[in-house]
């Protein structure tokens, strides 16, 4: 069972996937507008909302970001990257995914996946291994947008990458100097763009996987712009 916290990731369980939500602990009361949105959806579909004292929410989240809710649900579910391409193609949309190789900052990883949603992105893809994970932490840095996106967890991202590009898939990596300008690059295409890392960025065996190499034009002087940043600046 997973904890999720703070009002936009518990609200936006409950609207996704109301089912896999079990108990909502509440510590605050009040009439924000969200709140009585989580009590009416947790009536309607049966869910127990208990109060609670913010301590034994503290204990119960592990973090003072709880905002004075938290929820017991079901994990994450993970989807299968070949399933989220035929069912793009089925719509017509143009595939869009972001690769995240070794973001293992959970408020880089919740903010990258909170941009991806909001440009439109199909799915993120992220290693089993150093990477961030489906956290708590990574849900309330998303603001509840991790539960509008495919979740695609994979064993090798370079094997990954070499399995898009044989669907027609184009692979861009981005870097922090020396790539093809953002500016000129040409994303009206299906697209797999990389995420590098905090500080080493992507690994050499996935940058060579890549179509394309991208960089982000900055005046000099200035150092580069950290991966969620960067990440958003890309998307958009």
């Amino acid at each position: 069972m997973l904890t999720i916290y703070g009002i936009h990731p518990v609200l936006e369980a409950l609207k996704r996937r109301p089912r896999a939500v079990k108990s909502i602990h509440l510590a605050r009361q009040g009439s924000d507008k969200s709140l009585t949105q989580i009590s009416e959806l947790a009536q309607k579909h049966g869910i127990a909302l208990r109060s609670v004292t913010q301590q034994e929410l503290m204990q119960l989240t592990g973090s003072s970001q709880h905002q004075g809710i938290a929820a017991q649900a079901e994990p994450f579910p993970l989807s299968d990257i070949d399933d989220v391409i035929s069912r793009a193609r089925r719509k017509n949309e143009r595939c869009f995914f972001l690769v995240l190789d070794c973001v293992q900052d959970p408020q880089n990883t919740g903010s990258l996946i909170r941009s991806a949603v909001c440009c439109g992105a199909q799915a993120v893809i992220f290693p089993k291994d150093r990477a961030a994970g489906l956290t708590p932490a990574v849900a309330k840095a998303s603001a509840g947008a991790i539960e509008h996106i495919s979740l695609c967890r994979v064993v090798n991202i370079a094997q990954s990458l070499d399995s898009l590009r044989r669907r027609d898939i184009w692979v861009a990596g981005t870097v922090p100097e020396g790539g093809e300008s953002i500016y000129s690059f040409d994303f009206k295409r299906d697209l797999a763009l990389v995420i590098g890392g905090e500080g080493p960025g992507m690994r050499r065996l996935v940058r060579e996987k890549c179509d394309a190499l991208l960089s982000i034009p900055m005046p000099g002087g200035f150092e580069s712009l950290n991966a969620s940043v960067a990440g958003a600046v890309v998307m958009f």
